[in-house]
């Protein structure tokens, strides 16, 4: 059970929702850990710059994002990750 609820769209305050917006806009989706982070709008801004250092394409120029999608649920699974 979590101990911190993922917050909705509907629930979020100004400064989560320009972050959701942001994070569809460049990923497609918001993921769960920054609805989460949300929770903490400096923290979740953290979170989002991190996201876009690791996951974007053009910003690292080494791994495509399809070969970075698949490390991080390769590294999931190996650690026993349920999420």
């Amino acid at each position: 059970m979590a101990l911190l609820p993922i917050i909705s769209d509907a629930e979020a305050g100004p400064e989560a929702k320009s972050l959701f917006d942001h994070s569809t806009r460049m990923f497609g989706r918001v993921a769960n850990a920054m609805r989460v982070a949300a929770h903490s709008p400096k923290l979740a801004q953290s979170i989002y710059g991190f996201m876009v250092a690791a996951l974007r394409e053009e910003i690292t120029g080494i791994l495509d994002v399809r070969t970075k999608a698949l490390v991080i649920l390769k590294t999931s699974m190996l650690n026993g990750c349920k999420y």
